[in-house]
């Protein structure tokens, strides 16, 4: 298979601090991949027009209405212009870490931004939602002007807080509010107890809706690097723990191995798709696994509507 991947460095990528202009940058640099199965499917009915926006596939462009008219517009169909989709974003205090130059939480508003132009581009109706220990911003999916912008202005204005993490109470709160056949993406650590957050997992795909959980770690989480003693401070708690590396770095990983395996497995187990990336991973990564599960979101949502399985 061809790469799509640009490996634009994080790093570089936090620089910028129009959030707008991040995931434009991102997004250009796709080269088509994130667009490469839009058209998979015969039954696909032609809605309408929309303008060309950066990032949008050139298969999609219509050459002979660019021909009469110089403008550059993008067909639009049935099953894109009903989509919606929300993303969820952590804003808890474990996400305010960071051992490399870009932090959990930074790197999760960057994917959240890119997300959520990468949806708008493909004239889907997105929504937004930030929580720690409740719920803190929601702008529900909408098809208005200004709609993109409200979100990534939501997004760049949260910060991490909160002495707890409740992502079951606010998916609860989603499935409470969100009309059925949507799709939803979560993106945080998940590094909180995972049975009550499965349970409403679940519970968003038995509305059908299509789940996506997008887990962001921090490399030093992953291989616990540390070469001398050191003093831990629980991130929601205040807690501090003195630990000497050598004699607790088995014990750690495999403690967080069984986590992280237990939720994929649940998650797996219901169809929900999910995917860790650390904080130093090209974000264009991410941006292909939302593709592929909204395209076989729209493909699954196609078979409903000719009254296949």
């Amino acid at each position: 298979m061809q790469n799509f991947y640009t490996y634009i460095d994080p790093a570089e990528l936090a620089r910028i601090a129009d959030l707008e202009l991040l995931a434009r940058t991102v997004i250009a640099g796709l080269r088509g991949g994130a667009h490469r199965s839009m058209q998979n499917g015969a039954a696909v009915e032609f809605a309408q027009y929309r303008p060309y926006a950066q990032g949008d596939d050139s298969r999609l462009v219509d050459w002979r209405l660019y021909g009469r008219s110089d403008r550059l517009q993008v067909k639009q169909f049935q099953d894109e212009r009903d989509m919606r989709c929300t993303v969820l974003l952590d804003c808890s205090a474990s996400m305010d870490y960071g051992s490399g130059s870009v932090d959990k939480f930074r790197y999760a508003q960057m994917l959240a931004a890119c997300v959520v132009m990468l949806a708008a581009n493909q004239g889907d109706t997105v929504g937004f939602a930030a929580y720690h220990r409740e719920l803190i911003t929601h702008v529900p999916a909408r098809r208005k002007d200004g709609q993109r912008h409200r979100i990534l202005t939501a997004i760049d204005d949260a910060r991490p807080a909160g002495a707890s993490t409740d992502t079951a109470g606010a998916l609860r709160a989603m499935g409470e509010v969100l009309p059925a056949r949507g799709m939803v993406v979560l993106i945080g650590d998940l590094l909180h107890p995972a049975d009550e957050m499965i349970l409403h997992l679940r519970s968003l795909r038995a509305q059908r809706h299509d789940v996506l959980v997008l887990q962001v770690s921090d490399p030093a989480e992953q291989t616990f690097p540390f070469d001398r003693a050191v003093t831990l401070v629980e991130a929601e708690g205040g807690r501090e723990q003195y630990a000497v590396p050598e004699a607790v770095r088995e014990t750690y990983l495999e403690n967080r191995t069984r986590h992280f395996e237990g939720i994929r497995e649940a998650c797996l187990a219901s169809e929900i798709d999910i995917e860790e990336f650390v904080c130093s991973q090209p974000l264009d990564e991410a941006l292909h696994r939302f593709s592929d599960r909204r395209n076989r979101g729209l493909i699954a949502s196609r078979r409903r509507a000719r009254g296949g399985a």
